[in-house]
């Protein structure tokens, strides 16, 4: 089983303990990670970035940016996902992140819709010439065209090169079921983030507003891989008994203790193994 997890709780976590970034780096392989989800800005001076990765023996195994499918051309569109394109292959990413944007709420939906599904074959096509792959997930915002399972469905099947990175938490935003969602996509799964919920606000850190509603009005909070409500357990023994063997991406934006949450979420992780 390969983990990763996301660079920017290396990052908190440093700041919650006063300690440096390499030390949690560290922290994090001693629990059995390997790899980091990178946000694309955080990897802009690439040279030091790479060899503070080196010396901790972490690999990159996503990276994800934010877009604007709906509103970009596709001129402006291909000069950002070429970055994006250019900074996976400097760092040995096999895959990205397309975050799409937004849908205008004054313009026709299905039209957007097809438009972001226009831009992302375009991306599809470009990252395959140096054999990356282009990944959505299911992102937890109304206005996103990829909140939704049918959306997911619908750019699935339109982009036959899209992949799909199952967020194991995100559908509980929009009030759909993980598991029905995976039986639906799981012919695309080619990423996992491994994202619990809990809703209680104790799992917060209190220094970060990082509850979320969902759209039944109840606030959600980070909790450590099957510490909170969505299941993950059940949903990592059905990917491994299925034939999965990419990377399970650990994710509790806002923890109360990323150091700590990172431990128990990857103890938790590489026990599913032999489930």
């Amino acid at each position: 089983m390969r983990l990763s997890v996301f660079y920017e709780h290396i990052f908190e976590a440093a700041q919650q303990r006063n300690i440096s970034v390499k030390e949690v780096l560290r922290h994090a392989k001693a629990c059995g990670i390997s790899y980091l989800e990178c946000d694309l800005w955080r990897l802009s001076d690439r040279a030091p970035v790479k060899e503070l990765f080196d010396s901790c023996g972490m690999g990159v195994s996503s990276i994800y940016s934010h877009f604007d499918l709906i509103n970009d051309s596709a001129e402006g569109c291909a000069e950002k996902y070429s970055v994006l394109l250019d900074t996976a292959e400097y760092f040995g990413a096999e895959k990205v992140l397309c975050i799409p944007g937004f849908f205008d709420p004054e313009r026709d939906r299905k039209a957007q819709l097809d438009r972001v599904a226009q831009r992302l074959s375009e991306m599809c096509d470009a990252a395959s010439q140096r054999g990356i792959t282009v990944t959505l997930e299911d992102f937890d915002d109304i206005s996103s065209p990829c909140c939704r399972m049918a959306d997911l469905r619908y750019l699935m099947d339109r982009v036959p090169p899209l992949r799909y990175t199952f967020d194991t938490g995100n559908f509980r935003y929009c009030l759909e079921s993980a598991q029905e969602a995976l039986t639906l996509l799981r012919d695309r799964v080619a990423h996992v983030h491994c994202k619990d919920r809990s809703y209680d606000k104790a799992n917060a850190d209190p220094s970060d507003s990082n509850g979320k509603a969902d759209l039944s009005g109840a606030v959600m909070y980070p909790a450590p891989v099957c510490g909170g409500v969505i299941g993950i357990a059940e949903l990592v023994t059905q990917l491994i008994r299925s034939g999965y063997d990419g990377f399970f991406a650990i994710e509790h934006f806002g923890a109360a203790d990323q150091w700590e949450y990172m431990r128990i979420s990857a103890e938790r992780l590489l026990g599913l193994r032999e489930v």
